[in-house]
């Protein structure tokens, strides 16, 4: 067993910035770390604020929202804006364990669900005195999460904004949406991911995908290493890879995403174009990929200026390891806990009901990872509620994979001219 240290202090937090827990009675003790701001510097915990969550995605931190929660709180008459740790990242921890232990491969990971940490969320808006959010953000992982929410639970937000992951409508696992509009065949579902998997090995050089390596045993450590300084620097380096800095990042849709129903040939021929980020030599590990280029390119280092950013995640995921976050890859990859059988059976196909945006940038390699998985979102899961409007879709120029801190001011101007949009209606 490994025990967490304390954890240090958030730098570069704006003095409007709040960090504070709530504790979900409902969900397990689950004790939530948050991150809010208000638009007036008395930082009140009323509700005379309409409430704006965002969800981060892996490897990140309610942190990683520090650029956007003030100027999101000042928008408009002013909003209640909160960004939580999740489950299994970061300070949020379950009360009964005091945070004293990290999260293990041998773990039980049913409660790393998506549609548990989709009642987190709901749990969440509850404690903080709210019955339903104005906006939900999802980034990355978050933007998986936030779908999950809305369609589980179409009374929780006004409206949702997916960032960098499209949005392709809930089924058992985050392959099915390549071959199958309706979403509710799990079965095939997880025949294509073993599908693509086997046919990706079988490539030369041998390739697979990083959904895969996250789910293995040994992922968790590879990617902690030594701890320290390498942790620091495998981070920075994976954080530069996939922003809009490095130059393998030209960003562009798979030929096989204009198929209505491309082969699993078509499919991992087109993955194996991807960066080796996502797709990665079958026998290396994630830091030897990342290693490999760094030898090649010394500018592969955390953005200048996120030098003291990086010292926090390096701290954090130092603390707690990686596991809790990658076990949402896990679960997604594994079969559903018998007890979400039933509910994913009656979500899946349905639309989202509410006003929805796409943010990303135009360097995110994340928009188009899955073929034809912007189609989707935009022409079958986002369909009702006006669809997802042109204007509404934004690729933000220069940006890579983490939008909310290469580009705040973009982004914020952007979620902004949503939300006066929704307001409007």
């Amino acid at each position: 067993m490994n025990t967490i240290l304390a954890p240090v202090g958030l730098p570069d937090l704006p003095p409007q910035i709040t960090s504070r827990y709530i504790t979900l009675s409902d969900r397990d003790g689950l004790n939530v770390h948050i991150l809010e701001a208000f638009p007036d510097t008395s930082n009140h915990s009323s509700t005379s604020y309409q409430l704006i969550l965002l969800l981060h995605g892996f490897p990140e931190l309610a942190y990683s929202w520090r650029k956007v929660l003030v100027p999101i709180a000042k928008a408009h008459q002013g909003y209640h804006v909160v960004a939580p740790d999740l489950r299994g990242f970061g300070r949020t921890t379950l009360s009964g364990s005091g945070g004293a232990s990290q999260v293990q491969y041998e773990d039980t990971f049913s409660s790393y669900h998506i549609l548990n940490i989709a009642d987190d969320v709901c749990s969440l808006v509850r404690a903080l005195g709210y019955s339903s959010v104005a906006m939900l953000v999802g980034h990355d992982f978050g933007s998986a999460l936030a779908g999950h929410c809305v369609v589980a639970h179409p009374e929780l937000s006004a409206s949702v904004v997916f960032m960098s992951v499209p949005f392709g409508g809930v089924s058992g696992q985050l392959w099915s949406q390549t071959n199958n509009e309706g979403g509710d065949d799990k079965a095939k579902g997880r025949s294509v991911v073993s599908d693509i998997a086997t046919t990706l090995a079988a490539l030369q050089p041998p390739r697979k995908h990083y959904t895969a390596y996250f789910s293995t045993p040994s992922a968790n450590a590879d990617m902690l290493g030594q701890g320290g300084k390498d942790l620091y620097n495998f981070l920075g380096s994976y954080v530069y890879m996939k922003s809009g800095n490095w130059d393998g990042n030209d960003a562009h849709p798979l030929p096989s995403a204009s198929s209505p129903s491309p082969s699993v040939s078509e499919l991992a021929r087109d993955l194996a174009t991807l960066p080796e980020y996502y797709v990665m030599p079958l026998h290396e590990s994630m830091p030897d990929v990342i290693a490999r280029h760094v030898r090649v390119d010394a500018r592969i280092t955390w953005p200048r200026g996120d030098e003291v950013a990086g010292g926090v995640y390096a701290a954090e995921f130092g603390r707690t390891g990686f596991q809790g976050g990658l076990n949402y890859y896990r679960s997604a990859l594994s079969p559903p806990p018998p007890e979400r059988i039933a509910q994913l059976r009656a979500l899946a196909g349905r639309q989202v009901e509410v006003p929805a945006a796409f943010i990303s940038g135009a360097r995110d390699w994340g928009v188009y990872q899955i073929p034809g998985a912007v189609r989707k979102m935009r022409e079958v899961v986002c369909s009702s509620a006006g669809g997802m409007q042109d204007e509404d879709f934004v690729l933000i120029e220069g940006a890579g994979h983490w939008v909310q801190q290469e580009a705040p001011e973009i982004l914020v101007r952007e979620l902004v001219r949503f939300l006066g949009k929704v307001k409007a209606l």
